[in-house]
């Protein structure tokens, strides 16, 4: 009979946990159910999704800055280049990318979205716009949000709560990749980087956990929704982790910080 201490159980890491974790959870996002989008969860979902949105991201990004450099113990030197290198690589990675993604990358590719497919097939568009095709050759973004603006009333559309039907109206831009997964992405990578290399306490909590677990609810929102197809979605979480590493690197060499939790 052995007398001696009992063998300690290996530490979990849970970094590598959350990593493995959030794999899978992209992986599985081909394989969520639809939704009815005429109830209030459609709603929470809208305004999940509304939160990787340019209007809502771009305040986000301000705060998360302030927060970051905010911390004690820093000299004013390394605080001052820590924010001018973040503000520099998010408005690049964020507001550059997005502008990249919308101008150059999807009507290169364009892809039809989903739902403008389903309502120009299902007949809501009208025998003037027998498929998405027709509908996207009127012109720009705004004059395709006229077309639906004034062909997805609540009679046409009673599967739709007024809140996605408007969240339908404004987004018609092509579909291929989500912009809203690749800026949530592409934020939550950059973070990440940083909280692993550069903080302590509960902001790296909150940058290594809590942020990628909201990145991952934005890529979901988007199929949910049926605004973009899984393919849209994994496209833009590959491109965000591209753009929040190479954003991270980027910051890490203006900053003049590597490896230097504080």
């Amino acid at each position: 009979m052995s007398t001696g201490t009992p063998a300690a159980r290996p530490r979990v890491d849970a970094k590598r946990l959350l990593v493995l974790g959030l794999v899978l959870g992209f992986l599985l996002i081909p394989l969520l159910p639809r939704i009815a989008l005429d109830t209030w969860f459609a709603d929470a979902v809208v305004r999940l999704t509304d939160t990787a949105s340019r209007a809502q991201l771009t305040p986000i990004a301000i705060a998360a800055v302030a927060i970051l450099v905010a911390r004690r113990g820093l000299a004013t030197q390394r605080r001052v280049r820590e924010a001018a290198a973040m503000a520099l690589v998010m408005v690049v990675a964020l507001a550059g990318n997005g502008q990249l993604n919308e101008q150059v990358v999807k009507p290169a590719i364009a892809i039809e979205r989903p739902n403008i497919v389903t309502l120009a097939e299902t007949g809501v568009l009208g025998s003037d716009f027998p498929d998405a095709e027709t509908l996207y050759a009127v012109g720009d973004k705004e004059a395709r949000r006229g077309v639906l603006r004034e062909r997805l009333t609540e009679e046409s559309t009673p599967q739709l709560s007024s809140l996605v039907r408007a969240h339908w109206v404004h987004e018609t831009g092509y579909s291929f990749p989500s912009g809203h997964t690749t800026a949530a992405v592409t934020f939550a990578a950059l973070l990440a980087a940083i909280g692993s290399s550069w903080l302590s306490g509960w902001r790296r909590v909150a940058t290594l956990y809590v942020i990628p677990v909201w990145a991952l609810a934005i890529a979901a929102s988007r199929t949910l929704l049926e605004v973009h197809t899984a393919w849209d979605v994994i496209a833009g979480a590959i491109a965000g982790l591209v753009w929040g590493w190479l954003a991270y690197v980027v910051a890490a060499r203006i900053a003049g910080v590597h490896n230097a939790a504080a």
